[in-house]
């Protein structure tokens, strides 16, 4: 394994991303990548906050036109990522702080996609309570993001 992350970081691509002087490379990435993890992470909270109480004008069911919003501030995140990844990896791929990252993402993810299904259609208008267990499931959301930022940014110190 530790061959395959070798050749990743030493492909031109990587070299690029990491070396080079253009404004296009590694700080346009990771302008990238913290404007991706706003709007990824933001939508969330807002979500998960309505489903915890706060704002409990704003129909539950109006949630569902943020999700489209959330998956594309994380596609923005999984390029950017990827792309960040790939400068460092023999590096990154041997932290445990990475691994766990990367884990608090999936299942914050499939923690999310659970919690859309659930809130029916946009043009429903409902004003429903949440369910005990999508309160739960907005406490863990919040949880797994939070964790995933703080796993984020110990990668740069560990």
């Amino acid at each position: 394994m530790t061959d395959l992350f070798t050749s990743i970081e030493g492909s031109t691509l990587a070299a690029w991303v990491r070396e080079s002087p253009s404004i296009w490379a590694y700080a346009t990435i990771l302008t990238l990548h913290t404007a991706g993890l706003a709007i990824v992470v933001g939508t969330n909270v807002v979500i998960d906050l309505r489903l915890l109480g706060w704002a409990p004008g704003i129909p539950t069911s109006a949630l569902q036109s943020l999700v489209p919003i959330m998956w594309t501030g994380f596609a923005i995140n999984f390029a950017s990522g990827a792309l960040l990844f790939i400068a460092d990896a023999t590096t990154k791929s041997g932290q445990i702080v990475f691994w766990v990252k990367l884990v608090c993402i999936i299942v914050a993810l499939l923690v999310a996609r659970a919690v859309a299904k659930r809130l029916g259609p946009a043009e429903a208008g409902r004003h429903v309570a949440a369910d005990s267990n999508l309160r739960r499931l907005a406490t863990l959301s919040l949880f797994l993001w939070a964790a995933a930022i703080v796993a984020g940014r110990l990668m740069a110190y560990l």
